[in-house]
């Protein structure tokens, strides 16, 4: 049987059956446009807030003047990702 989990806070709330049923990333990124029409804001600081208290390193950020996909203050989001990626892995060696 196929279950489809529209929401990733199935696996990360107490209050949900799912709760504690997967390994969950200790680092995520999100960045958030606050010009999207995909979804509303709160939406990301639900899942924000919710990692964090499930114990995950979350670097977020609003960006103003983008929209939900690519917003980056500054720079690419490729380039960007890849220089997150190299700090988390330092963190970990240290």
């Amino acid at each position: 049987m196929l279950t489809i989990m529209p929401s990733p806070l199935y696996y990360l709330l107490a209050s949900s059956e799912g709760y504690q049923s997967s390994n969950v990333a200790k680092y995520f990124r999100i960045n958030t446009g606050l010009w999207q029409s995909d979804t509303a804001v709160n939406t990301e600081a639900n899942l924000v807030l919710t990692l964090q208290n499930y114990g995950s390193n979350v670097d977020y950020s609003f960006v103003w003047g983008q929209e939900h996909t690519m917003a980056e203050r500054s720079g690419d989001s490729t380039t960007n990702f890849i220089e997150w990626v190299n700090e988390c892995v330092k963190e970990e060696a240290q």
